[in-house]
């Protein structure tokens, strides 16, 4: 019953975002042209370092092809379902709303998480998976069904990841007034996960695979689809994963301890 009850939640919210996008249809055309731009321009980067070097990373040009259409596919996938939403706390806190989430009889963490999905940008994922084709089609690439498994469990695992770090910082702002830079920091760290794995060695291959994992988030699935071990890197993912989960969830839940209502 409880899955049937958040389904039809989902359902509700989707169908408010679907109304409130639609009043401003002209966005969802100016953000296809900015992921279409910013496709574009890591194409080019990568494209020019390529002018100069055989591989990056140990990485040939198609394969950072895909890398960058499975890095836009997680972090649009990331953005239309639940990265607007998160991204609200800490203006909720700040303006003493969060006691209206409060009030509802639903995990107030889901109820915002949902709360400003973005399904008009659907169409922009025309161009990851685009790209993505292009790539399979130059490498000559046949992913079997099984490889096609592993890469949806790590994509879902990088995404999820990405929401527990999300929330662990936005859950700062039930004690700090304003947080606007560390979002914004964050989102800067997460492009790292554009860049090939093998650029990163050493302490700082550990800090991005655990501590910050960016790699989790499109290398990991990436290399499945080039046939590389799959099980080693969805250990580590979900490792990174659960650590922090937990970190996010005990700072959610502490944060809702302590909120006071007072906002402004």
């Amino acid at each position: 019953m409880q899955i049937k009850r958040y389904l039809h939640i989902w359902l509700q919210w989707l169908k408010i975002s679907l109304g409130r996008e639609s009043i401003f249809r002209g966005n969802a055309w100016v953000r296809l042209l900015g992921q279409a731009l910013w496709l574009g321009t890591a194409l080019v980067f990568f494209e020019t370092l390529f002018l100069h070097v055989p591989s990056i990373g140990g990485w040939k040009r198609g394969q950072v092809w895909l890398l960058i259409a499975v890095n836009e596919l997680a972090q649009q996938l990331y953005r239309m379902s639940v990265g607007g939403g998160i991204g609200r706390i800490p203006n909720l806190i700040w303006q003493g709303k969060l006691d209206g989430v409060l009030t509802k009889p639903i995990s107030p963490l889901f109820n915002v998480a949902v709360s400003r999905m973005r399904p008009y940008d659907a169409p922009a994922l025309l161009l990851p998976l685009a790209l993505g084709w292009y790539a399979m089609r130059a490498l000559n690439l046949h992913p079997t069904p099984a490889q096609w498994l592993w890469f949806g469990m790590l994509l879902a695992v990088g995404i999820a990841a990405r929401f527990a770090i999300t929330l662990s910082a936005v859950s700062l702002a039930f004690w700090l007034t304003r947080i606007y830079a560390l979002p914004a920091l964050l989102s800067e760290m997460f492009n790292l996960s554009g860049y090939p794995e093998g650029i990163f060695r050493g302490a700082a291959r550990a800090l991005f695979t655990f501590g910050v994992p960016v790699l989790v988030i499109a290398n990991f699935p990436t290399a499945v689809l080039l046939g590389w071990p799959a099980l080693p890197r969805l250990a580590a993912g979900a490792l990174a994963l659960g650590g922090w989960g937990a970190l996010a969830a005990a700072a959610w839940r502490y944060g809702l301890r302590h909120y006071t209502a007072v906002g402004g």
